[in-house]
Protein backbone atom coordinates (compact mmCIF):
# COMPACT_ATOMS: atom_id res chain seq x y z
CA UNK A 1 0.00 0.00 0.00
CA UNK A 2 1.16 3.53 -0.77
CA UNK A 3 1.27 6.01 2.12
CA UNK A 4 1.27 9.55 0.77
CA UNK A 5 2.47 11.99 3.44
CA UNK A 6 3.65 14.73 1.07
CA UNK A 7 0.98 17.21 2.13
CA UNK A 8 2.07 16.89 5.76
CA UNK A 9 5.78 17.22 5.04
CA UNK A 10 5.43 19.67 2.07
CA UNK A 11 7.82 17.47 0.05
CA UNK A 12 5.91 15.11 -2.26
CA UNK A 13 6.64 11.80 -0.54
CA UNK A 14 5.10 8.33 -0.87
CA UNK A 15 6.18 5.23 1.03
CA UNK A 16 5.18 1.77 -0.17
CA UNK A 17 4.97 -0.73 2.68
CA UNK A 18 5.37 -3.74 0.36
CA UNK A 19 8.52 -2.66 -1.50
CA UNK A 20 9.74 -0.57 1.48
CA UNK A 21 10.66 2.19 -0.97
CA UNK A 22 10.28 5.94 -0.62
CA UNK A 23 9.31 7.92 -3.72
CA UNK A 24 10.22 11.61 -3.96
CA UNK A 25 10.47 14.02 -6.93
CA UNK A 26 13.61 13.99 -9.14
CA UNK A 27 14.69 17.36 -7.75
CA UNK A 28 14.72 16.04 -4.17
CA UNK A 29 18.09 15.04 -2.71
CA UNK A 30 18.44 12.39 0.01
CA UNK A 31 22.05 12.40 1.14
CA UNK A 32 21.86 9.17 3.16
CA UNK A 33 19.48 6.21 3.21
CA UNK A 34 20.02 3.76 6.06
CA UNK A 35 18.26 0.63 7.26
CA UNK A 36 18.53 -0.38 10.89
CA UNK A 37 18.72 -4.17 11.07
CA UNK A 38 18.39 -6.77 13.81
CA UNK A 39 22.18 -7.12 14.06
CA UNK A 40 22.28 -3.45 15.15
CA UNK A 41 19.62 -3.86 17.86
CA UNK A 42 19.39 -7.50 18.87
CA UNK A 43 20.28 -6.89 22.53
CA UNK A 44 17.77 -4.02 22.81
CA UNK A 45 14.64 -6.15 22.38
CA UNK A 46 13.08 -8.10 25.22
CA UNK A 47 13.25 -11.20 23.01
CA UNK A 48 14.87 -11.33 19.57
CA UNK A 49 15.32 -15.07 18.97
CA UNK A 50 14.39 -16.51 15.57
CA UNK A 51 15.21 -13.26 13.71
CA UNK A 52 18.15 -13.20 11.30
CA UNK A 53 20.82 -10.52 11.68
CA UNK A 54 19.85 -8.90 8.36
CA UNK A 55 16.16 -8.61 9.26
CA UNK A 56 15.13 -4.98 8.51
CA UNK A 57 13.63 -3.02 11.41
CA UNK A 58 13.23 0.60 10.30
CA UNK A 59 14.28 3.12 7.69
CA UNK A 60 16.10 6.47 7.90
CA UNK A 61 16.37 9.14 5.20
CA UNK A 62 18.84 11.86 6.18
CA UNK A 63 19.77 15.16 4.59
CA UNK A 64 16.60 15.71 2.55
CA UNK A 65 16.13 18.89 0.52
CA UNK A 66 14.76 20.13 -2.77
CA UNK A 67 17.61 21.23 -5.04
CA UNK A 68 16.42 24.84 -4.97
CA UNK A 69 16.77 24.89 -1.17
CA UNK A 70 20.22 23.32 -0.85
CA UNK A 71 21.99 26.57 0.03
CA UNK A 72 19.54 27.34 2.84
CA UNK A 73 20.23 24.03 4.57
CA UNK A 74 23.99 24.10 3.96
CA UNK A 75 24.44 27.68 5.11
CA UNK A 76 22.50 26.96 8.30
CA UNK A 77 24.19 23.57 8.91
CA UNK A 78 20.80 22.00 9.55
CA UNK A 79 19.50 18.77 8.06
CA UNK A 80 15.95 17.47 7.57
CA UNK A 81 15.22 13.77 8.01
CA UNK A 82 12.51 11.10 7.83
CA UNK A 83 12.26 8.00 10.01
CA UNK A 84 9.83 5.19 9.13
CA UNK A 85 8.89 2.38 11.52
CA UNK A 86 6.73 -0.47 10.24
CA UNK A 87 3.60 -1.66 12.12
CA UNK A 88 4.91 -4.97 13.43
CA UNK A 89 6.04 -6.62 16.63
CA UNK A 90 9.10 -8.61 17.67
CA UNK A 91 7.74 -11.36 19.94
CA UNK A 92 4.93 -9.01 20.99
CA UNK A 93 7.23 -6.00 21.49
CA UNK A 94 6.09 -3.10 19.33
CA UNK A 95 8.54 -1.93 16.69
CA UNK A 96 10.95 0.69 17.97
CA UNK A 97 14.01 2.69 17.01
CA UNK A 98 17.38 2.14 18.62
CA UNK A 99 17.29 5.20 20.86
CA UNK A 100 20.13 7.51 21.87
CA UNK A 101 21.06 10.72 23.61
CA UNK A 102 22.56 13.64 21.70
CA UNK A 103 26.11 14.79 22.12
CA UNK A 104 27.14 17.93 24.00
CA UNK A 105 27.29 21.29 22.21
CA UNK A 106 30.94 22.44 22.34
CA UNK A 107 30.04 26.01 23.32
CA UNK A 108 26.72 25.79 25.18
CA UNK A 109 27.85 22.65 27.06
CA UNK A 110 24.31 21.30 26.86
CA UNK A 111 23.08 18.46 24.68
CA UNK A 112 21.69 19.22 21.24
CA UNK A 113 17.95 19.75 20.75
CA UNK A 114 15.91 18.16 17.95
CA UNK A 115 12.61 19.35 16.42
CA UNK A 116 10.03 16.73 15.43
CA UNK A 117 6.82 16.50 13.44
CA UNK A 118 4.56 13.44 13.16
CA UNK A 119 3.58 12.86 9.51
CA UNK A 120 1.83 9.48 9.44
CA UNK A 121 0.65 6.88 11.94
CA UNK A 122 0.71 6.87 15.73
CA UNK A 123 3.26 5.97 18.34
CA UNK A 124 5.18 6.86 21.44
CA UNK A 125 8.29 8.88 21.94
CA UNK A 126 9.87 7.36 25.04
CA UNK A 127 12.09 9.86 26.85
CA UNK A 128 14.01 9.21 30.04
CA UNK A 129 16.47 10.98 32.31
CA UNK A 130 18.22 10.05 35.54
CA UNK A 131 17.29 11.93 38.73
CA UNK A 132 19.39 10.80 41.73
CA UNK A 133 18.12 7.26 42.50
CA UNK A 134 15.16 7.37 40.13
CA UNK A 135 14.53 7.53 36.41
CA UNK A 136 11.94 9.89 35.00
CA UNK A 137 10.27 8.25 31.98
CA UNK A 138 7.94 10.28 29.79
CA UNK A 139 5.83 8.35 27.30
CA UNK A 140 4.62 10.86 24.72
CA UNK A 141 1.59 9.60 22.82
CA UNK A 142 1.90 11.28 19.40
CA UNK A 143 -0.22 11.53 16.27
CA UNK A 144 -0.10 13.29 12.85
CA UNK A 145 0.08 17.05 13.22
CA UNK A 146 2.07 17.00 16.46
CA UNK A 147 5.12 19.29 16.58
CA UNK A 148 7.58 19.22 19.46
CA UNK A 149 11.18 19.22 20.56
CA UNK A 150 13.19 16.58 22.36
CA UNK A 151 14.82 18.75 25.03
CA UNK A 152 18.43 18.59 26.07
CA UNK A 153 19.43 15.79 28.43
CA UNK A 154 16.86 13.11 27.56
CA UNK A 155 17.54 9.71 26.09
CA UNK A 156 14.82 9.10 23.53
CA UNK A 157 13.43 6.57 21.08
CA UNK A 158 10.31 6.15 18.94
CA UNK A 159 7.82 3.26 19.00
CA UNK A 160 5.11 2.38 16.47
CA UNK A 161 1.88 1.56 18.33
CA UNK A 162 -0.49 1.64 15.34
CA UNK A 163 -1.50 -0.43 12.32
CA UNK A 164 0.20 1.78 9.72
CA UNK A 165 3.80 2.91 9.21
CA UNK A 166 4.82 5.46 11.82
CA UNK A 167 6.55 8.27 9.93
CA UNK A 168 8.03 11.41 11.40
CA UNK A 169 10.30 14.20 10.25
CA UNK A 170 12.94 16.09 12.20
CA UNK A 171 15.33 18.98 11.97
CA UNK A 172 18.71 18.78 13.68
CA UNK A 173 22.08 20.48 13.43
CA UNK A 174 24.51 18.65 11.12
CA UNK A 175 27.22 17.93 13.69
CA UNK A 176 24.88 16.73 16.46
CA UNK A 177 26.38 13.30 17.12
CA UNK A 178 24.40 10.64 18.99
CA UNK A 179 25.50 8.34 21.80
CA UNK A 180 24.11 4.77 21.70
CA UNK A 181 26.30 2.96 24.21
CA UNK A 182 24.21 3.30 27.36
CA UNK A 183 21.11 1.77 25.78
CA UNK A 184 23.19 -1.17 24.54
CA UNK A 185 24.71 -1.61 27.99
CA UNK A 186 21.25 -1.60 29.63
CA UNK A 187 19.72 -3.81 26.92
CA UNK A 188 17.14 -1.22 25.93
CA UNK A 189 15.22 1.67 27.45
CA UNK A 190 13.58 1.46 30.91
CA UNK A 191 10.16 0.61 29.42
CA UNK A 192 9.35 -2.02 26.81
CA UNK A 193 6.09 -1.35 24.94
CA UNK A 194 4.33 -4.65 24.35
CA UNK A 195 1.21 -5.58 22.41
CA UNK A 196 -1.44 -6.45 25.00
CA UNK A 197 -4.17 -9.06 24.66
CA UNK A 198 -6.53 -6.44 23.20
CA UNK A 199 -3.86 -5.15 20.82
CA UNK A 200 -3.33 -1.96 22.80
CA UNK A 201 0.12 -1.04 24.20
CA UNK A 202 1.21 -2.35 27.59
CA UNK A 203 4.28 -1.23 29.52
CA UNK A 204 6.80 -3.76 30.87
CA UNK A 205 9.78 -2.58 32.92
CA UNK A 206 13.31 -3.43 31.84
CA UNK A 207 14.86 -5.38 34.74
CA UNK A 208 18.31 -3.99 33.89
CA UNK A 209 17.24 -0.76 35.60
CA UNK A 210 16.29 -2.48 38.88
CA UNK A 211 18.59 -0.27 40.96
CA UNK A 212 16.45 2.76 40.14
CA UNK A 213 12.85 3.64 40.83
CA UNK A 214 11.17 4.10 37.45
CA UNK A 215 8.55 6.83 37.43
CA UNK A 216 6.38 6.82 34.30
CA UNK A 217 4.34 9.79 33.09
CA UNK A 218 2.16 9.36 30.02
CA UNK A 219 1.35 12.57 28.13
CA UNK A 220 0.05 13.85 24.83
CA UNK A 221 2.37 16.08 22.80
CA UNK A 222 0.52 19.27 23.75
CA UNK A 223 1.03 18.48 27.45
CA UNK A 224 4.85 18.43 27.53
CA UNK A 225 6.23 20.08 30.68
CA UNK A 226 8.96 22.02 28.85
CA UNK A 227 8.86 25.07 26.60
CA UNK A 228 8.07 24.03 23.03
CA UNK A 229 9.41 26.58 20.51
CA UNK A 230 8.14 24.66 17.45
CA UNK A 231 5.17 26.32 15.77
CA UNK A 232 2.46 24.00 14.36
CA UNK A 233 3.73 24.48 10.79
CA UNK A 234 5.37 21.77 8.63
CA UNK A 235 9.05 21.80 9.56
CA UNK A 236 10.47 21.83 6.05
CA UNK A 237 8.31 24.70 4.76
CA UNK A 238 8.80 26.67 7.97
CA UNK A 239 12.56 26.24 7.88
CA UNK A 240 13.08 27.37 4.28
CA UNK A 241 10.79 30.37 4.88
CA UNK A 242 12.36 31.40 8.19
CA UNK A 243 15.58 29.59 9.18
CA UNK A 244 16.04 31.92 12.14
CA UNK A 245 12.94 30.40 13.74
CA UNK A 246 15.09 27.32 14.39
CA UNK A 247 18.09 29.08 15.91
CA UNK A 248 17.39 27.11 19.11
CA UNK A 249 18.77 24.02 17.34
CA UNK A 250 22.21 25.64 17.23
Amino acid sequence: MDYDFGKASTIPSVFNDETRELQVPPDTVIEEIAIRRMKDMRELFRNSVDYEDDYPLYYMYNGIYRSAHKEIFKSQHIRYEYTILMPQTIHKEMMKAHGHIHGVHPIKKTRHIEAYEVLQGTGFFELFAYEENSIQVIMLNVKPGDYLIIPSGYYHLSINTGKDPFIFGDLIIEDANSEYGHLKEMKGAPVFVMEGSSGSPEFVLNKQYHEHEIRITQLNAEEVPWENPVDPIPLYAHFIADPDAFSFLK
